[in-house]
């Protein structure tokens, strides 16, 4: 769980990664410093007592033990006196700062909130502090519609450390796949953290050029370039003194990268056409669902760039991997879309969230987000079922038959096949004496599709503007599918 990527020399990656074991330390008097480790498991905090060393590795006698495979048995130490210090103890895959290895058996001068990395498992060494009233905010009640759901007990593990990472001055850097909740957990960081009260500013560098990438993140003088009538402060000049998040990191192009690795290392911000440089204080947040480790040993991204976005990573689980997350985010995207729609929220029968669960969310919450949103929208009473979700593009039919046309499988070892509600498009039925051929997939997606733009028709009264919106479609489309099942459009007064 901590970083995702290659690494310099492992065993084979189906190997099992234990549980971080991790021996707290009382601190004395609540002086000291809090050792945060990120490993492919998930993040911990070890209490750092002044005046002793403690040893990094996969050995039990260690002080902080963990099985990732990167690590030597004993890997390496650190000694917290005056000074803090690092020392390599003849690991196999080394200790490294900023990319570079350290010299086995000799000292390193640590200074507090400098990452570093044991084999692949990512440290920092952060000042123990008591909770601020910033950090008290960071985090919400679950029953907040603004705050993160933390139902399951592996998002609250991820969430559990905003007070430790909060209001430490190091950059993070935030992976999961796309749709996890990468913007939430960067949003409750920025509550958390000593900069509350200034902005929190995004960005998503997947969605721009490269030339309106720089543009929005430095700014630009007048004249700069045809149409800068009047100059513009950048992202990063927005963002002074506050957070700057940057999501899809993984997708900016390299020349982008040499000039965001230089306002990190320098703290200047120099606007497209401009002379002098302008100074700022950002603190980044990095987002991505690529394996950044990866995307460096094939040469497109920056090593250089890497370390200095990696103060610490966190990794987000999917949706698949937090069940316990899947029906309070549905009952909340309930009842933020039927609040759009000026209705009462519907609830969410047992059947509708067991076929939720079923589902891999590949889209992860965003993916949820929709279904119900579509859900909430085409459903006709007050209770959402599985009829009303669309999942994966297509309509969940629901096995029913009518109570009087029940079906007994008791003498059958053959599973049975789901009951299709009739389709209007669908062939004429025939005779009860005759055997009952199966409705195509297609004739029954049809028919709930014509059923549903019928009834979406006579909500809005005839208007087909208000009509798509209820079905969530745009209005030519809706035209379109009226006239493939020759719905015959409302005519003006």
């Amino acid at each position: 769980m901590s970083t995702m990527g290659s690494r310099p020399t492992t065993p084979s990656d189906d190997e099992t990664v234990k549980k971080l074991d991790v021996r707290t330390l009382q601190l004395d008097d609540g002086d000291g410093y809090q050792l945060v480790v990120s490993t492919r498991e998930g993040v911990s905090v070890v209490a750092l007592t002044p005046g002793r060393s403690f040893t990094i590795g996969r050995g039990a006698e260690c002080d902080v033990v963990s099985a990732d495979p990167t690590l030597s048995r004993e890997h390496a130490r650190i000694h917290v006196g005056e000074v803090l210090s690092l020392e390599d103890l003849g690991s196999t895959n080394g200790t490294r700062i900023a990319g570079k290895r350290l010299e086995p058996g000799s000292p390193f001068h640590l200074r507090e909130s400098t990452p570093f990395e044991a084999g692949s498992v990512s440290c920092v060494i952060l000042r123990a502090h008591v909770p601020s009233s910033a950090s008290a905010r960071g985090l919400r009640s679950d029953d907040d519609d603004d705050g993160p759901v933390l139902e399951d007990a592996a998002m609250r593990r991820v969430f559990s450390h905003l007070d430790v990472l909060g209001p430490a001055s190091l950059n993070i850097l935030v992976l999961g796949e796309t749709g996890t909740g990468k913007e939430v957990f960067a949003v409750m960081l920025h509550r958390a953290s000593s900069r509350a009260t200034k902005p929190f500013v995004q960005l998503n560098c997947a969605a721009l050029s490269e030339s309106i990438l720089e543009s929005e993140l430095f700014g630009y003088e007048r004249g700069a370039f045809t149409g800068a009538v009047q100059a513009k402060a950048g992202l990063f000049e927005a963002a002074d003194g506050g957070m700057l998040m940057l999501d899809e990191l993984g997708d900016m192009p390299p020349a982008m990268q040499a000039k965001l690795l230089r306002v990190l290392e320098t703290g200047d911000v120099m606007r497209v056409g401009a002379v002098k440089a302008r100074k700022v204080d950002v603190r980044i947040v990095a987002a991505t669902h690529k394996d950044l480790r990866q995307e460096v040993a094939a040469g497109r991204f920056r090593a250089d760039l890497f370390f200095r976005l990696n103060g610490m990573s966190i990794l987000l689980p999917p949706l698949r991997d937090r069940p316990a997350d899947l029906r309070p985010l549905a009952e909340r995207f309930a009842r933020a879309a039927a609040s759009k729609l000026g209705r009462p929220a519907p609830a969410l029968s047992d059947a509708a969230a067991a076929r939720l669960a079923s589902h891999g969310w590949p889209g992860n919450v965003r993916e949820l987000r929709n279904v119900i949103e579509r859900a909430v929208v085409m459903a006709k009473g007050n209770v959402l079922t599985p009829l009303d979700l669309v999942i994966d593009g297509l309509e969940v039919q629901a096995a029913r038959a009518p109570d009087d046309a029940r079906v007994s499988t008791a003498n059958t070892s053959t599973s049975t096949a789901a009951v299709v509600p009739p389709s209007p498009l669908s062939p004429p039925s025939p005779p009860p004496s005759a055997p009952q051929p199966p409705a195509s997939l297609r004739d029954a997606l049809d028919g709930v599709e014509y059923d549903r733009i019928v009834g979406a028709l006579k909500e809005a009264g005839g208007n087909q503007s208000r009509a798509a919106a209820l079905l969530g479609i745009s209005r030519y489309a809706l035209m379109a599918r009226m006239d493939r099942y020759k719905i015959v459009r409302p005519r003006k007064p």
